[in-house]
């Protein structure tokens, strides 16, 4: 499919600014797009296996971009897009595996000829493996010829569809109308996300580790190597934000990737061959029987799966070994470093920012949440009286006043998508909202403490959070168990808490002046005060 090329300007009628987050993304999609779509032709006419190959990947690439800036498009458009480049991707890779099969036994036949006929003992016969090649290898092609008209189905499907030229034209529209204080959002509004969302792609592929001792565990390697492929992806995809372009990670995730491809490969045709092996055990045999694997055959197979069995051994332990060699060169921490200091000064934010300059742009923010303004705002008094209260004890600065101050304007924030998940959505706009005038570890603090302002207080087991120094670590502990006590105490949103006073002993004893009675509104605080201990070390005690 060849794209017809457009201006990149938008149009010039519109008013609506570019957000940084959505330049930057359509400058990363629209290679990908392009890449996507210029094989298609070549897939069509199945005369070279490489184009499913690059097509394949291309569409990987693409899917696993796509979701990063979905915010830049209409809902409607992304669902469509992202629904019509499944069903793609889904026909691709089920093409691509057939031909991954085919081309592995026709070179496997190849190699052990070579060796069979290097014997100088053996003068005559065949590898024992060759009956078992001649099977598999037929059968395939039929599965292939199937697979090929269900491949340009879906091509003719995504032709009529025009979503690989809507997607052309949107992913376009990239440099109109340009805000001439575009530096300044990217440095805000794009390394802060590109952080959250690598920690929390590489949180995922290191949940698997505990199963790499386990050479038995087939679906948790192969879910570690589905982890490691959509990390390299989101690495990929936000390298431009880094110095040397993430190459080292991206090298040593892509090699894990690899070695547990190959090993997923082995486990492959173990489960293939043992399956015919077993269905062959349980019917009777017919003479003549030319779509069933004769006895040669069978013996053949065993010989087959064998020597695959054996192979995966060698290549677990291979994947053993490379995973401790990450280990000792603490490849994952230097990865987290990179994160914040590997940056480019392009993504970083040069002038000096006034309180006042965040203040003002956190007012705005909050603003957009109107029906919880009140509520925000009578959080923020009382975590700020809290917090004052405890001075003499938690010994915090000014500077860590005001982010608990940012913190309880826009905890809530997250709400005008409804009550459920509020906060995840408010520390999602946290990380991503370019306006908001915060590098990333004082960002990180008050968006991890608008995440745990409600419900369990496992903030430690957060993504980020591995990613700020122990001081910014118990900063946020801290500001949090105070963010969450005052959200407690105004937990009916009536405004009714007015004062609170501490006193500080072996526990601390806080006594809270309201208008009314605020049983319920206390008792909740005293529910939500399990992050407070630990963060503090001491008890507290509403009275």
């Amino acid at each position: 499919m060849v794209l017809t090329k457009k201006p990149l300007l938008g149009n010039e009628e519109k008013k609506e600014p570019v957000r940084a987050a959505c330049y930057f993304g359509k400058q990363r999609l629209l290679p990908l797009l392009e890449a996507f779509a210029k094989e298609s032709d070549g897939v069509r006419a199945a005369e070279d296996i490489e184009y499913i190959h690059r097509m394949r990947v291309a569409s990987r690439r693409l899917r696993a971009a796509l979701p990063l800036f979905s915010s830049c498009f209409p809902e409607k458009n992304y669902t469509r897009w992202s629904e019509e480049i499944k069903k793609i991707t889904r026909a691709l890779g089920e093409a691509r595996d057939t031909d991954v099969q085919i081309a592995y036994l026709l070179k496997y036949q190849k190699r052990t000829e070579k060796a069979w006929n290097l014997k100088k003992s053996v003068k005559e016969g065949e590898p024992p493996t060759s009956p078992a090649v001649r099977y598999l290898v037929l059968d395939l092609q039929k599965k292939r010829d199937h697979i090929q008209k269900e491949v340009i189905s879906a091509l003719d499907s995504l032709k009529k569809s025009h979503v690989i030229e809507d997607m052309y034209e949107a992913f376009s529209q990239l440099l109109y109308p340009v805000r001439a204080g575009l530096k300044r959002s990217l440095a805000y509004g794009i390394s802060p996300v590109a952080a959250i969302r690598i920690e929390e792609r590489l949180c995922t592929l290191l949940s698997f580790e505990p199963w790499v001792s386990h050479p038995e565990a087939v679906a948790e390697h192969h879910a570690t190597r589905i982890a490691a492929k959509k990390l390299r992806y989101t690495l990929e995809v936000y390298a431009p934000v880094y110095r040397l372009g993430l190459k080292k990670p991206i090298s040593r995730v892509k090699a894990v990737q690899e070695i547990l491809g190959d090993l997923h490969d082995c486990d492959v045709w173990i489960d293939t061959i043992t399956r015919l092996l077993l269905r062959e055990r349980s019917f009777l045999r017919t003479e003549n029987e030319e779509k069933r694997p004769d006895t040669f055959t069978l013996s053949s197979l065993k010989i087959f799966l064998a020597e695959k069995e054996k192979e995966r051994q060698q290549i677990y332990r291979s994947f053993v070994r490379y995973w401790a060699s990450l280990k000792r060169d603490d490849i994952w921490k230097s990865l987290r470093t990179t994160l914040d200091s590997g940056r480019k000064l392009s993504f970083r934010p040069h002038a000096v920012v006034t309180e006042e300059e965040i203040r003002t742009a956190v007012t705005v923010i909050s603003n957009e949440f109107s029906g919880g303004q009140k509520h925000s705002l009578h959080v923020t008094m009382l975590s700020q009286m809290l917090f004052d209260s405890l001075k003499p004890f938690h010994k915090m600065d000014g500077r860590d006043r005001f982010l608990l101050e940012c913190a309880g304007m826009l905890h809530d924030i997250g709400w005008r998508g409804g009550r459920k998940d509020h906060n995840k959505r408010s520390a999602a706009i946290i990380f991503s909202e370019e306006r908001l005038l915060l590098d990333l570890a004082e960002r990180g603090v008050i968006a991890l403490a608008a995440f745990a302002h409600r419900g369990s207080a496992q903030i430690e087991s957060q993504g980020f959070f591995q990613l700020l120094s122990p001081k910014y670590q118990k900063k946020t502990l801290k500001l949090t168990a105070i963010l969450r006590i005052a959200d407690g105490l105004d937990y009916l949103h009536l405004g009714t808490a007015q004062e609170i006073h501490c006193v500080i002993g072996k526990e601390i004893f806080c006594d809270v002046i309201a208008s009314s009675d605020i049983s319920q509104e206390k008792e909740r605080a005293r529910t939500k005060s399990d992050l407070f201990l630990r963060a503090f070390g001491r008890n507290l005690v509403i009275r």
